[in-house]
């Protein structure tokens, strides 16, 4: 096996926050890939700014020689309809009555 590069970016995870009493909104890197700790990265302006604009590569506060992706949590799944509970639920039945003949 090879060895891990270390000079690439690792992935961040962020959630956008705005700072109360003031416009502006930041970037919450919850934990960070490189110290575990909490960082903040300015996103801009609530009234004029895209924040998504500021998601990418940027230096890790906790050393600015290395870098890290800013990137969006993944969404969970979906749970399943209604329906498909519906459809599990006659087939468990379906099966005790195959038994039970």
């Amino acid at each position: 096996m090879a060895k891990r590069d270390r000079t690439a970016s690792r992935t961040a995870f962020v959630t956008l926050r705005d700072l109360p009493g003031t416009r502006l909104m930041f970037w919450v890197v919850s934990e960070c890939p490189y110290c575990a700790g909490q960082h903040l990265h300015p996103a801009g302006n609530l009234r004029t700014a895209d924040p998504g604009e500021r998601l990418g590569e940027q230096p890790a506060p906790c050393d600015p020689s290395r870098t890290y992706e800013l990137s969006l949590a993944p969404r969970p799944k979906k749970k399943s309809g209604k329906n498909e509970r519906r459809r599990a639920r006659r087939e468990g039945k379906v099966r005790d009555w195959d038994d039970e003949v």
